[in-house]
């Protein structure tokens, strides 16, 4: 024989104890987060260019203007024989190796930002395990389809054919303990999220190193006085390009820290999934059965 309760309301449920087994977050979506007095510091020891060259190149170019005017009586123009040009007269490359060149220590850098604001922001969470949450209380509770007890019972003596009641109500009961495989949901919307004074420790590394470094100066051009001689004049030009060159940078003893006022995220959108939820010593206030049968 079994009973079968279409919908029963539950006023109040009271639990002891709540354990979850795990908590999945997907991924959080935060419209504004914005950190507010950020500080950062670092100091290193000492630094070493590990093979310098410099390489300069000069390439020289002169150029020449020819000014010749002959005036012509009336009705005849002037003739002008004037003409301009650049004669290229090749480069020269200087190279000069320093070798490995030793620096007592580069300066403190500190960097001081009021306001930083990062929009849009995508956060991935990791799963929440073994949370127990003590006592809770449940309310508005509703089961629907309850049938009770699963295998049956039977009543010796005592002949039925079939039972049904409306409007019963019960005023409490209790379950040692009930157990939910999952419980999915939409996402828990958090309008506002604020962590004040947020201190990060001093990080220390031993070496830091950075291979080949190879770069180029924009090209500089250098004018010489001009050489006047009345119909001829002339100036010499020097371009000069610098290159260098390092096998490697090496940096021993670089300390960083870093503080923050406050990081407060804005418009903050989390889904959640919750695995292995366990209640015990559930107790029962009330319970409203608008229909029972026992068949």
């Amino acid at each position: 024989m079994k009973i079968s309760i279409p919908q029963a309301g539950v006023g109040a449920a009271r639990v002891q104890q709540v354990k979850v087994g795990e908590v999945r977050l997907g991924p959080a979506q935060v419209g504004r987060l914005t950190l507010s007095d950020l500080k950062l510091r670092t100091a290193t020891g000492v630094a070493q260019l590990r093979n310098l060259r410099v390489d300069l190149t000069l390439k020289f170019a002169l150029k020449w203007t020819v000014g010749l005017v002959i005036d012509m009586p009336d009705p005849f123009g002037d003739v002008n024989l004037s003409d301009s040009g650049t004669l290229d007269l090749g480069s020269v490359t200087l190279g000069i190796g320093f070798g490995h060149i030793t620096l007592p220590g580069l300066a403190d850098l500190a960097l001081d930002l009021p306001s930083l604001q990062v929009p849009d922001l995508s956060a991935l969470i990791g799963p929440l395990r073994n949370l127990n949450l003590g006592a809770a209380l449940a309310e508005r509770i509703r089961v629907d389809g309850l049938v009770a007890p699963a295998r049956g019972f039977t009543l010796d003596g005592l002949g039925l054919g079939s039972v049904s009641a409306q409007g019963l109500a019960l005023d409490g009961a209790t379950v040692a303990a009930a157990s939910i495989g999952r419980v999915s949901g939409g996402s828990l919307p958090l309008a506002a999220i604020g962590i004040p004074g947020v201190t990060l420790p001093a990080v220390t590394l031993p070496r830091v190193r950075c291979g080949h470094i190879a770069a180029t100066a924009n090209p500089v051009v250098t004018k010489l006085p001009t050489a006047d001689a009345g119909l001829l004049k002339a100036a010499l030009a020097v371009t000069t390009t610098a290159a260098f060159a390092m096998d490697e940078l090496r940096i021993d003893g670089v300390k960083a820290s870093a503080s923050i006022g406050e990081i407060a995220l804005k418009d903050v959108v989390l889904p959640y999934e919750i695995l292995d939820l366990s209640l015990a010593q559930v107790g029962i206030e009330q319970i409203d059965i608008p229909q029972a049968e026992v068949n």
